[in-house]
């Protein structure tokens, strides 16, 4: 199957003009990427992440009156940068440079799901909408430290779930009880619809929009986020982690990590660990772990 494919190049303050004008016209999806500078992150809780340039693609039905589509988009003061058409092979190739085929800390696998693993563990999952499918420096620091770890029996908090790839990698390296928490919807259901792939939709697993209050305290707290809701986080983060627990924080850039860690004043925090992306920036993962006599 084909599809016709427009692209318009925006500002920021376009972004929603141009998402409104697209599903009036009836676009059957709309992607936003990153047209300029910026670093494509993982946004915060109740946050929606816009870049300075931003490019739309909308994908129409291929009876589609193009020449109706670029009148709407100049009355709108946008205009179209390509018109082109795409048909399943094309979306195949740009899936599959999104899915992971890799071994974490010589224990844990991640493939996609038609990929039979070296060995186990391992966790099936398939590029999705929500973040989280092993191919980001963030991602893959969080997986390394978890897999080096002795899980079994602990419970875990993974706090801003997205696609649940680490609360569900918990899972098969043993850890008890996993709670995966997010405030965006399409992530609770991706990790759901992953874990009920993996055999791990159980009593085992929690699946929620928030922490509930008076939640329990959880041996280990894994929250790949972002710097400034780590931030505003910390006094929760530190919370539900269990004296002596660890905290693990990642999603941040280098020039962050001296100011998260300040944050934290209960945790004693090991050396920062580094993972360089495609575009050169330098991602930083935190471990911290809960003085004993903390609350």
């Amino acid at each position: 199957m084909s599809w016709l494919r427009v692209r318009v190049e925006l500002a920021r303050e376009q972004v929603e003009q141009a998402e409104t004008l697209f599903e009036s016209l009836g676009a059957l999806s709309i992607t936003l990427q990153n047209a300029g500078a910026d670093p494509v992150l993982e946004p915060g809780p109740g946050e929606t992440p816009l870049w300075h340039d931003s490019r739309a693609e909308a994908l129409f039905e291929l009876d589609t009156d193009v020449q109706k589509l670029r009148e709407a988009l100049l009355q709108a003061d946008l205009t179209a940068t390509s018109v082109d058409f795409l048909d399943d092979q094309d979306w195949l190739n740009r899936w599959l440079g999104y899915a992971v085929d890799a071994c974490f800390a010589d224990r844990l696998w991640i493939v996609p799901r038609d990929v039979e693993p070296a060995s186990e563990p391992a966790l099936r999952l398939n590029p999705g909408l929500a973040f989280g499918s092993g191919s980001h420096a963030t991602t893959r620091l969080c997986l390394n430290w978890l897999a080096g770890q002795d899980l079994q029996g602990l419970r875990v908090l993974d706090f801003g779930c997205g696609s649940g790839i680490l609360g569900l990698a918990a899972l098969k390296l043993g850890a008890e009880r996993v709670v995966a928490i997010d405030h965006d919807p399409q992530a609770l259901l991706a990790t759901r619809e992953n874990a009920a792939y993996n055999a791990l939709l159980d009593e085992r697993l929690i699946v929620s929009g928030r922490v509930m209050p008076g939640a329990d305290e959880f041996d280990v707290v894994v929250a790949n986020i972002l710097a400034n809701p780590l931030l505003e986080l910390a006094p929760l983060l530190t919370r539900v982690t269990r004296s002596g627990g660890a905290l693990v924080l990642s999603g941040l850039l280098d020039h962050h990590a001296q100011l998260v860690t300040a944050a934290y004043p209960e945790m004693n925090f090991e050396p920062a660990e580094f993972e360089m992306d495609e575009q050169g920036s330098r991602w930083v993962r935190l471990v911290g772990r809960k003085a004993e006599n903390a609350r």
